[in-house]
């Protein structure tokens, strides 16, 4: 196959004029064969290749992980510079630190260029001399290259042609700077692997059977992405930063916050016991059996955790403990899919251990108080709590709307950040006039179904006496303040008639749906390292 690139054609880059394709083209016209022409062109083709594979390998013994700045990436050159050198094609000829692939035993090593060109001729500047060898490579010679005299005629003359004034300075600049007193002697990085132990708060013996389990390396390694900012767009927000361990992996607040720069508009719930949820959120926007799409939505989506898939699983890659505990958990390398699948590990893990109720119902008639078993009497009976609050998580898994509505929480139109998130929210949703919204829609937004206005989920009462405060909104502080709101009629309207003495009895009652905190240790976090070119595929 022959291409015929035009003399005049802009976007011809690669044959300047008087160039090989000139006489190329010459000797074609002239009468040569194309046999007799590959036959000249031959050993210059070799001689191309050869120095390529100086510059570029494959030679070189990559290290597996390496600590500090390797010799040839002592500095740090900003994406323009770096494009600057690659159109001057220096790299292939030359050493010079921190430019990649920039191992060229060609012309002179320049790893001291901005102290040596100093002393080279005492009537020019360093930068004048920098500056002049690039635009005429005869002006000067190198005392010395890697192979001994430094050969004439060999860098291109027409640079200045080939570079901007801008390409140009930069270069100058960025050599200026290399003095050989920076660069960094690499050191080998002794990988201690961690060591799998299942973390104690995934160890407890949950109040049912739960649907999946996970293996302790899988386990242990959600635990350390789960604690881990670096997942995060800005890498300041972990998932950990809203479900809080000392807050029974809720947050304490009435509403949630947001990503750098952003708030949310409803409650953090409690990640416990999410393995048993048939939907996840107040809305019920997730399906409870897909946890790795819900972790996905935390931590791509703007007001969450606002990550890019791509970026989050390179940075994982470059902390080689973490690329060790994927091993270890999945035999495979990190990415995307497997860091959902960990996370979810870890989430799904979190479980409730045995509550005073629990006990109860083993036969252990003291581990619930006369007051709280009086509350049980209540729960199950005239306050009819348990219509709605029903199964192993005390919870039906359905959506209500209520006669009487939950207040509104006044923060989320009156904080801008909040209302920007509530906007955006059901903007992106496809909620009819959402502009207009002076409430929380709820399920209704998913559904567009009338009796679905302002239903939210069924809220799992487990964990329910240590994750105040309450409702999609947060907006009571206090379980005596929901079981009061319940009281006055909120679900139908008519209300229950219970007596104080009776509304305290029911508080003690969902107070014992709580099990004895266990004491969780955040993850000491391995730091980031070196990563040698092509590792971790």
């Amino acid at each position: 196959m022959i291409f015929f690139i035009r003399r005049d054609d802009p976007s011809n880059r690669f044959f300047p004029e008087n160039s090989i394709r000139d006489t190329f083209s010459a000797s074609l016209s002239g009468g040569r064969s194309m046999r007799a022409m590959l036959k000249w062109l031959l050993p210059g083709v070799v001689l191309a290749l050869l120095i390529a594979g100086l510059a570029f390998g494959p030679w070189s013994q990559p290290v597996d992980v390496v600590r500090g700045a390797p010799v040839s990436q002592a500095t740090s050159p900003d994406p323009d510079t770096l494009a600057a050198f690659s159109k001057g094609g220096c790299a292939g000829c030359h050493t010079i630190p921190g430019i990649p692939n920039a191992a060229g035993l060609v012309g002179p090593d320049l790893s001291s260029i901005g102290s040596d060109a100093a002393t080279r001729k005492p009537d020019l500047s360093a930068e004048d001399y920098i500056r002049e060898s690039i635009l005429d490579p005869t002006a000067f010679i190198a005392p010395e290259c890697p192979a001994g005299e430094c050969p004439a005629n060999v860098m291109p003359p027409n640079l200045g042609e080939r570079l901007t004034e801008g390409e140009l300075t930069l270069i100058v600049d960025y050599l200026l700077g290399l003095t050989g007193e920076e660069v960094a002697v690499a050191e080998t990085y002794e990988l201690v692997p961690i060591e799998i132990v299942r973390p104690p708060e995934a160890s407890i013996i949950p109040f049912a059977e739960p649907p999946t389990t996970y293996s302790d390396a899988q386990v242990l390694l959600g635990k350390y992405l789960f604690f881990d900012p670096r997942l995060s767009g800005d890498a300041n927000v972990s998932c950990a930063s809203c479900h809080q361990p000392e807050q029974a992996w809720a947050n304490g607040q009435a509403l949630s916050d947001g990503y750098t720069g952003t708030l949310y508009f409803r409650n953090a719930p409690t990640v416990m016991n999410t393995a048993f949820l048939d939907y996840l959120y107040w809305d019920g926007r997730m399906d409870g059996s897909d946890m790795p799409t819900l972790v996905r939505d935390h931590l791509t989506e703007a007001h969450f955790m606002n990550t890019d898939g791509r970026l989050m699983v390179e940075r994982i890659k470059q902390v080689p403990e973490y690329v060790q505990l994927f091993q270890d958990a999945y035999g495979a390398n990190p990415s995307f899919g497997r860091t959902l699948n960990a996370i979810t590990a870890y989430v799904q893990s979190l479980n409730s251990g045995p509550s005073p109720y629990d006990l109860y119902l083993a036969g252990d008639e003291n581990a619930l108080s006369p007051e709280a078993q009086a509350g049980l009497a209540l729960f199950e009976g005239r306050a009819g709590c348990s219509t709605c609050h029903t199964g192993p998580t005390f919870s039906d898994n359905n959506f209500y709307a209520y006669a009487t509505p939950v207040p509104e929480n006044p923060d989320i139109w009156a904080d801008p950040l909040r209302h920007i998130t509530f906007r955006r929210f059901f903007r992106q949703l496809g909620t009819p006039d959402y502009r207009d919204l002076t409430v929380d829609p709820g399920h209704f937004a998913l559904t567009l179904n009338d009796a679905d206005w302002q239903a939210f989920r069924t809220a799992p009462l487990r964990e329910v006496g240590r994750t105040a405060p309450y409702m999609h909104n947060g907006v009571f502080a206090t379980l005596e303040e929901v079981v009061r709101f319940y009281n006055d009629g909120a679900v139908s309207g008519v209300p229950l008639g219970l007596s104080d003495a009776e509304i305290a009895q029911l508080v003690a009652f969902l107070n014992s749906l709580s099990s004895d905190p266990v004491a969780v240790e955040a993850p000491e976090l391995p730091e980031y390292q070196l990563r040698t070119l092509g590792d971790n595929r």
